[in-house]
C-alpha cells in the first residue's frame, strides 16, 4: 500500500506512507537531507533507505521538512526535529501503537533523527546515515547526551565523503558515548552514487539483526 496524506501540524507537513510487501512488524520514519540544497522526501538515498526499511518488515513514512514541497511553514534549521515527531505520531498511530519505531535519516535529517531522540521522540532504533560534520544552525553541544539512548543506532559513511568523514563521524559519537555499528561503504563519498545497493544492504541487515520485530498488524500491501 501506498498513500500521500499530510501530517498534522502546526506546521502540516506533505508525507508519502508505504506499507511493506508481508506482515508489518514496525514503523520507520525516514528523513531527508538539507532544505536549503535540494533535499525532499524523494531524494534517492531516502528512497533507498526506506525501501531497505520495508524489506525488513517496516512500514515506512517519508516527509518533506517545513517550507519543502507542499509542507507548511519556513526552514529553521534547529527546529525540524518536531517535524519528526509529527511524523513519528502518524506512523505509531498507523501501527495502533505497535512498536517497535526506527527514525532513520539522510545527513540533514539524520542530524534532526537523533536530534529528536534526545527531545524525547521515543525510538527503539536510530539510523544515521552521512550524519555531517558541517556545522550551521545546531551547535555540536546540542548532542552532549547522545551516548544516553539506550537503542542500538547504524551509522554509515562514504569512504570518501567530505561532508561526514567518516572517521570524524566515528570520533564525535564516540566522544558523546555512543557506540553505533558503523558501516563504510567505499568507493563512494556523501551522495551515495552507483552504491545503493550497498546502502540497502547496510540498512536491511542492521534491523534483521539487531531489532526485534513482532506482527503488529495484519495489513499487506495492496
Amino acid at each position: 500500500m501506498r498513500e500521500a496524506l499530510m501530517i498534522a501540524g502546526p506546521p502540516a507537513l506533505e508525507g508519502l506512507y508505504e506499507a511493506p510487501d508481508a506482515i508489518i512488524r514496525g514503523s520507520a520514519v525516514v528523513s531527508h537531507p538539507h532544505p536549503l540544497y535540494g533535499g525532499t522526501m524523494v531524494q534517492p538515498v531516502v528512497h533507498h533507505v526506506a525501501k531497505a526499511c520495508r524489506r525488513a518488515g517496516l512500514a515506512t513514512i517519508r516527509f518533506n521538512f517545513r517550507g519543502v514541497g507542499t509542507s507548511h511553514g519556513d526552514f529553521s534549521g534547529t527546529e525540524e526535529w518536531e517535524d519528526i515527531r509529527a511524523a513519528a505520531d502518524v506512523a505509531v498511530q498507523r501501527a495502533d501503537g505497535g512498536r517497535p519505531l526506527v527514525l532513520a535519516g539522510y545527513s540533514f535529517g539524520a542530524r534532526m533523527s537523533a536530534l529528536a531522540a534526545l527531545k524525547g521522540v521515543h525510538a527503539d532504533a536510530l539510523i544515521l546515515v552521512a550524519f555531517p560534520m558541517m556545522w550551521e544552525h545546531l551547535i555540536p553541544d546540542a548532542f552532549d547526551r547522545l551516548g544516553e539512548f539506550a537503542g542500538p543506532v547504524l551509522s554509515i559513511c562514504g569512504r570518501h565523503d567530505d561532508i561526514a568523514p567518516p572517521a570524524e563521524v566515528e570520533s564525535f559519537f564516540h566522544a558523546r558515548g555512543l557506540q553505533p555499528e558503523t558501516v563504510v561503504i567505499g568507493g563512494t563519498d556523501h551522495f551515495f552514487y552507483d552504491r545503493h545497493e550497498a546502502l540497502e544492504a547496510a540498512v536491511e541487515g542492521f534491523l534483521s539483526r539487531r531489532l526485534p520485530l513482532t506482527e503488529v498488524s495484519g495489513e499487506r500491501k495492496a
